[in-house]
């Protein structure tokens, strides 16, 4: 075994960075607790299980009941400490009673993680008890520019860009031995996403206290088969169901499975629209690779399940590329629905760049094309290739190029 990658976070600049209280939530298996563990100091930490029990870490760990856990936040947060509850939101209501009366003479900083998106929504809104006393903070997959950071040094630019591209879920990261090659890696953690995807999706839909039912199921395979509009998921899934649904029926669906982390919504340009994508590529990859093969219940040779992903690999390396260059101009993705664009950066109404990316090398014929296309989108055209062709109003960038610029925006 080779050293264990570790990706620091900037995240958790931000959480050093507040004075106040903080609420860190997302979707389960994001790195919430990693991240707090490794990467913040912290003089009490308390973990709430689902049984409303409590393990404290301090300098030793230990089980209390949840009125010892109280009686010493009672103590504590009147103290210059600071404090983490993980998963807080298993806590009784009167837990978030005490924090809004405790808010007026506490010395602590506090620090509350969830893993629901409903209950924190719940807690955000109007008439909550801690509404406007924490300062909320939402963990999701790994940011573009840390796991690439990380990777570089291991990777010469483009086998760091394609690795990154399916590496932002922390639930593969450990896996992952620096050198080996993207095909090595993929051989290895296919085996463990059929075990860990499902599981992970049922506490997920049990968090946020939804069912995983028929339509959900169907409705995510839709997405992995490669539909990407409300119209599109109701066709594929009518079938399946054989039930007649329009995308009316199917769009609340999709909206609980962004709010959930599972699904990602980007808006088609010009239009009161969207796509929909998964949001983790692990996810994805489950998912497509069972509509393939069945892989769930059924053992396939892997070398049949890595030619699969081989095939969706250019658009997870385009999805990412894309999400890249939006993180480093401080940009908003969205999608053309036609002319097809792999992606267009906007920052408020303005479209910023149009984005082209190949994961081998593009020719003079594809940038023409390219620029005829953008034509009435962007003035700015950005071509993400190994090679480099010189074009007016072109610019044409290497991963070592892409690489760089990230650095610099730092």
């Amino acid at each position: 075994m080779g050293p264990r990658l570790i990706i620091p976070r900037s995240e958790a600049e931000i959480l050093k960075s507040v004075d106040g209280w903080i609420l860190v939530y997302g979707r389960r298996k994001t790195g919430k607790t990693f991240l707090i563990r490794n990467f913040i100091e912290f003089d009490s930490y308390y973990f709430v299980t689902r049984s409303i029990e409590v393990f404290s870490y301090n300098k030793e760990l230990e089980k209390i009941s949840y009125e010892v856990f109280m009686d010493r936040m009672r103590r504590e947060i009147r103290e210059e400490k600071t404090i983490v509850v993980d998963e807080f939101q298993r806590l009784p209501q009167e837990f978030l009673d005490f924090l809004h009366f405790a808010k007026s003479f506490a010395k602590a900083k506090l620090i509350l993680v969830g893993s629901s998106f409903n209950f924190t929504n719940r807690i955000l809104s109007s008439g909550s008890p801690i509404l406007g006393i924490v300062y909320p903070v939402k963990l999701g997959l790994i940011k573009p520019r840390d796991v690439l950071a990380a990777l570089s040094k291991y990777y010469e630019p483009n086998e760091a860009l394609l690795l990154s591209s399916i590496l932002r879920d922390p639930v593969i990261v450990e896996d992952l031995q620096p050198g080996e090659s993207i095909n090595e890696f993929l051989r290895r953690v296919i085996p463990k996403i059929r075990v860990t995807v499902r599981s992970l999706i049922g506490e997920i839909f049990d968090e946020e206290g939804r069912e995983l039912s028929q339509r959900y199921e169907a409705i995510l395979r839709a997405v992995a088969a490669g539909c990407k509009r409300p119209s599109e998921v109701a066709s594929h899934i009518s079938g399946i169901l054989r039930t007649p649904l329009k995308s009316q029926d199917v769009k609340k669906y999709l909206r609980n499975l962004v709010e959930m982390g599972i699904l990602r919504r980007i808006k088609i340009l010009g239009r009161d629209a969207h796509f929909y994508f998964m949001e983790s590529p692990i996810i994805d990859m489950y998912y497509y690779l069972d509509l393939k093969t069945g892989f769930s219940e059924v053992n396939v040779p892997v070398d049949v399940l890595v030619s699969h992903i081989e095939r969706k690999l250019p658009l997870y390396y385009e999805m990412f590329i894309v999400d890249l260059l939006a993180d480093a101009y401080g940009c908003e993705v969205v999608k053309s629905f036609h002319p097809e664009v792999d992606g267009i950066l906007i920052r408020g109404k303005e479209a910023v760049a149009a984005v082209e990316v190949k994961m081998g090398t593009v020719s003079k014929a594809d940038v023409k094309r390219f620029i005829e296309k953008t034509r009435d989108i962007s003035d700015r055209r950005i071509v993400i290739a190994r090679n480099k062709i010189s074009e007016k109003n072109v610019e044409c960038l290497t991963p070592s190029e892409l690489l760089e610029i990230v650095r610099a925006k730092n």
